[in-house]
């Protein structure tokens, strides 16, 4: 196999992009746009991956990631162009177990001296965190995160911020996660920035009818997206790739993965890079149900205190989304075990004086893809970024720009329009916006 980048033609290119959630979307969006020939390849009967929704009862459930902040100006601009209506997102609190209590979330970090601390630390260290991808400020930030906050005199941000963090799926902050990970989740709240106002919207907002529209609508405006189709093999050349997958095989010039390395080495003809990097991934037991209980604390997104406090709640409900004021249906989150996360959900709302009357779906997730510090302070993500293009290979998704919306889309359009230039005659990103504006 060559392993060295090829030069590639000036005219269109064939693209196999593997996977259809949001940066294997994006990235098939803007290679099209770009002028070039793309095919999209899901394992699964539908596209959206961890946007995913559900219908009970005639109302949408989001099934993964779904809220956006002030800080998703690359996913505004894609429901702007794709006339995708959204609304404001329910309201935030903090739900206390034990005594059955609710209260605002603690900001308090936002009025504390250990703020200014922060932001003096960040222009400091890492400027760019807030900019698409980790790479950046990865060696920066690879201390675990609780050794962190301590060095820099920090802790009410994880007061601040820990809750939401542990509820969204990324670990509890005595799990020795690297501190890249919190921070740029707290970044990209919008909380730490001021941003602009997105689609009308002053706070935080999601797609009306379900996330999953906003990728059904991408995936309906691109040639071909093919689901239910299992790669079995991946074959890279120096003229080309060959995938061959359970529905026949398909040549091309290019392959974009927009799933992690450890989830395609099976099928891959990896490199001792790839295979080395894919053995250091790490992911989240993390798991998404949805069901019917009544008699518990309505029309919020609920962190459940103490079980996001520590890691030994594991298998416990660290949250839940009431959406809908006239349902008794609810989205719950947990990590842990398939079988914790059953019953010790119904414990959880029992405790809570609630009834688990229905379960609609239980879906687990290996959520998060990440490095751990050592590997991050060794260079994993430069390593990752330095094998852009070789073997005629691309890398985009949660592991190199973490696992938040804005962050895979904004990281899939940029790796495309830094190693596919419009085929000649197409029109750049930037001249279409502005012929749209214009137009």
């Amino acid at each position: 196999m060559n392993t060295a980048e090829t030069s590639r033609p000036d005219g269109p290119r064939r693209v196999i992009v593997i996977g259809a959630g949001p940066s294997g979307l994006t990235a098939a969006r803007e290679l099209e746009r770009a002028g070039h020939r793309v095919t999209v390849l899901e394992e699964q009967d539908t596209v959206a991956g961890k946007c995913r929704s559900m219908e009970v009862e005639g109302l949408a459930h989001d099934l993964g990631g779904h809220i956006c902040t002030n800080r998703y100006e690359r996913t505004a601009r894609l429901m702007e162009e794709l006339g995708v209506e959204t609304e404001r997102t329910t309201r935030y609190r903090i739900l206390d177990v034990e005594r059955r209590t609710t209260s605002r979330q603690a900001m308090s970090f936002l009025r504390d001296p250990a703020f200014r601390r922060y932001r003096a630390l960040r222009e400091r260290e890492f400027p760019h965190i807030a900019e698409p991808g980790l790479a950046h400020s990865a060696r920066a930030l690879a201390a675990p995160v609780t050794d962190w906050l301590a060095e820099h005199r920090l802790r009410s941000m994880a007061a601040s911020f820990g809750p939401g963090y542990t509820a969204a799926g990324y670990g509890c902050l005595d799990d020795a996660m690297p501190a890249l990970y919190f921070v740029k989740y707290a970044e990209m709240t919008g909380l730490l920035s001021p941003g602009p106002e997105l689609l009308g919207h002053e706070g935080s907002f999601t797609v009306a009818g379900g996330f999953a529209t906003l990728w059904r609508r991408v995936a309906a405006e691109l040639k071909d997206v093919r689901c239910g189709v299992r790669v079995t093999s991946v074959e890279r050349h120096a003229d080309g790739v060959r995938v061959l997958t359970d529905a026949g095989p398909l040549d091309a010039d290019d392959l974009v993965l927009a799933v992690t390395l450890d989830r395609i080495l099976p099928a891959l003809d990896a490199t001792a890079q790839e295979r080395d990097l894919a053995g250091r991934v790490r992911s989240n037991a993390y798991h998404t149900t949805v069901a019917t209980a009544s008699e518990l604390p309505d029309n919020a997104f609920y962190f459940l205190t103490p079980h996001t406090a520590q890691r030994t709640a594991r298998g416990h409900c660290v949250s839940y989304h009431h959406r809908y004021p006239d349902s008794d249906v609810r989205t719950f989150y947990s990590y842990g075990r398939p079988e914790d996360v059953a019953t010790l959900l119904r414990q959880d709302v029992a405790q809570l004086g609630g009834h688990l009357r229905e379960v609609h779906l239980h879906q687990p997730w290996a959520f998060m893809p990440h490095f751990g510090s050592d590997d991050l302070g060794a260079g994993a993500l430069d390593r990752l970024d330095a094998l852009q293009g070789r073997t005629r290979t691309y890398y985009t998704g949660g592991l190199p720009a973490f696992e938040l919306v804005e962050c895979t889309v904004a990281h899939a359009q940029d790796l495309v329009r830094r190693h596919f230039p419009p085929a000649q005659g197409t029109l750049t990103p930037q001249e279409r916006i502005k012929e749209e504006r214009t137009s």
